[in-house]
């Protein structure tokens, strides 16, 4: 395990085997230590990567979305179990795009997206953004229960050295041992699927507004119980897939094509308003409209 400390900028080894803690690294920052310890132990920290004024930005559309719409984010699916797995006293705000504008900057990004790139680059030459939701865990609220999100592809794709999906959880608020910092399992992703963690192996992500938390999806993972009496843990989860993959949330549902013209191409890829194109490496194309690049099409008004 490997840290970058503020003071000095270089990398120093931790006390202890990799599974001691979460890897957390400061500005400024080594990517290249950065994409490695996300990859080969599933998880890594980067301190103060999102500024005060863009969590501030985000924050206050949050806030203005709860006020209006908060009887509607608890949860109802059509499953009693999931609704439990969901949590019955935290508040969710999915197809982030297409409710809180601030969302678009965060999505983009320029050095977390690079990092999600670079850790899908052995899949796939492209990202699609598979869901963004803003996960606010209140007061009262039981630990989730720790899963891996690749769940929702398997058994089709093969795990490996590689992950296929990639995650930035965002503090938006302080996360403490106390209000429900997210659970992870270092090394987990490498583990049989059924092989469950002792309770000893489990690291809490303690971070402040503006850190990020990547984690692979094959990663054992879960909210944290919420022990204070008037404390929320708010984040918003940023998670990417490889490019040709179908993402778990239809985010071009709620954000049809007249809507999506006033957005950046950049935004627009990773919603899937582009085609992935792997025939450099002799494969083919995927996500075409009537046979050419559908950006070509909603930029040319063929799809308003």
């Amino acid at each position: 395990m490997r840290v970058v400390t503020a003071a000095q900028g270089t990398t120093r080894p931790e006390d202890g085997p990799a599974t001691d803690r979460i890897p957390v690294f400061r500005a400024p920052y080594d990517w290249d230590a950065i994409d490695e310890a996300a990859r080969r132990h599933g998880a890594a920290i980067v301190s103060g990567l999102i500024g005060e004024e863009q969590v501030a930005l985000f924050n206050r559309e949050v806030d203005e979305w709860i006020a209006a719409d908060e009887g509607r984010l608890a949860p109802r699916t059509a499953s009693e179990r999931y609704n439990l797995f969901l949590g019955r006293r935290t508040l969710r705000i999915h197809a982030l795009p297409a409710k809180i504008e601030a969302s678009h900057d965060l999505i983009t990004h320029p050095e977390l997206l690079g990092c999600v790139e670079r850790l899908l680059s052995q899949w796939s030459n492209g990202a699609l953004l598979s869901a963004a939701e803003v996960i606010q865990i209140g007061p009262g609220e039981s630990s989730q229960i720790l899963h891996r999100d690749t769940g929702s592809w398997w058994p089709h794709l093969e795990r490996g050295e590689h992950p296929w999906n990639v995650s930035a959880m965002i503090a938006l608020t302080p996360f403490t041992e106390e209000n429900g910092a997210t659970r992870v399992v270092p090394d987990s992703h490498d583990w049989p699927l059924e092989q469950r963690p002792h309770p000893s192996l489990i690291r809490r992500a303690v971070m402040e507004p503006g850190d990020v938390l990547f984690f692979r999806g094959d990663l054992l993972h879960g909210g944290g119980a919420n022990r204070t009496a008037d404390q929320h843990r708010r984040g918003v989860t940023l998670s990417y897939c490889a490019g040709w993959l179908r993402p778990v949330d239809n985010i071009m549902l709620a954000i049809p094509p007249a809507r999506a013209a006033g957005l950046s191409d950049r935004l627009l890829s990773l919603l899937g308003y582009t085609a992935h194109d792997s025939t450099g490496i002799r494969g083919g194309l995927v996500g075409t409209y009537d046979y050419t690049d559908p950006l070509r099409a909603l930029r040319e008004g063929e799809l308003r």
